[in-house]
């Protein structure tokens, strides 16, 4: 008989279970990332994933959106990924490991990662690249995340996605931007082709069909989700390291998202980044970042049920 021996889980450690009930058979897999070495303004990120966490045990399993309670599921939670401290280079590694561990022993599960800063997706969309087709990112985020450089480092927070669409052919659809640098307005023009922009004022303005909008994108595609919680205005979200006024309310966020599910062939992970407890407000937006997961997954049910 062979033993095999895993050689990743070294890499977690032990946490509070999302939603506090814990099923290792669960199609729905937790990973907390609590990656903060490049960020900028405020600090605090590290501590999102436990504090999102916790919200998740004190709120109901109801999903408003579909209707529908999710009290009889439960979360695969694995625990946090191990960080080396002030070694970005260590903590990208050990990120890119767990994401090749979790694709080999939990190949059909749906991924979800609780960052941390906006940096974690880069090692988790290069891991699951690696081995999965990957479409379109789409990314709801009040930046694009496509610097050159920022503050003179090229991997940090600010160059996410400049970094990414130089190793992958990944067409990228921003929602919600409203705060970005003219290095990353050139960029953007250079590559219309790939990159599209869908503003707050284009969400609201209803003069345009979201499903046009989003259709090319989206429809029949596999789609990884990226979720920065300044998405949202401050007003919704105060507890973000980068806030930016003229932001995106949960129901216009929900609607969107209603769409991607349907209209996406396979969601190949998502993550929820730049949770900042230490400057929230009654942990508001620990609460909302909890929230939203459970709308994605009642969303996702749904879907499933009505393939089958």
């Amino acid at each position: 008989m062979v033993i095999k021996i895993v050689t990743w889980k070294h890499l977690l450690s032990n946490t509070k279970v999302f939603g506090c009930c814990n099923d290792e058979h669960s199609d729905y897999l937790i990973i907390g990332i609590p990656l903060e070495i490049s960020t900028t303004y405020k600090t605090g990120t590290r501590f999102a994933p436990n504090r999102i966490r916790e919200a998740s045990c004190n709120i109901e399993f109801f999903s408003l959106h579909t209707w529908s309670s999710l009290e009889n599921m439960c979360f695969n939670d694995l625990g946090d990924v191990v960080i080396s401290p002030g070694d970005i280079t260590s903590s990208l590694y050990n990120i890119k490991t767990i994401i090749e561990g979790l694709l080999e022993e939990f190949p059909t599960s749906k991924y979800f990662f609780l960052g941390g800063e906006h940096l974690v997706t880069y090692p988790i969309v290069e891991g699951l690249a690696n081995h999965e087709n990957i479409d379109t990112l789409v990314v709801f985020d009040a930046h694009t995340d496509l610097r050159s450089e920022y503050l003179g480092s090229r991997i940090n927070h600010a160059t996410v996605f400049r970094r990414l669409l130089e190793k992958f052919s990944f067409n990228i659809l921003y929602i919600g931007a409203r705060a970005i640098s003219l290095d990353e307005l050139s960029f953007i023009n250079e590559n219309r082709d790939n990159i599209k922009l869908v503003d707050p004022r284009i969400l609201y303005s209803g003069q345009v069909d979201l499903s046009d909008i989003l259709k090319n994108y989206v429809n029949g595609k596999e789609i990884y989700l990226s979720i920065d919680m300044d998405v949202f205005d401050p007003s919704y979200a105060p507890g973000v390291s980068n806030p930016e006024p003229l932001g995106i309310d949960p129901f216009m966020f929900l609607k969107t998202m209603e769409y991607i599910i349907e209209a996406a062939s396979k969601i190949v992970g998502i993550d929820i980044v730049e949770v900042n407890p230490l400057v929230d407000v009654n942990d508001i937006t620990s609460v909302l970042a909890s929230k939203i997961i459970f709308e994605i997954v009642a969303l996702m049910n749904r879907k499933d049920s009505a393939n089958k």
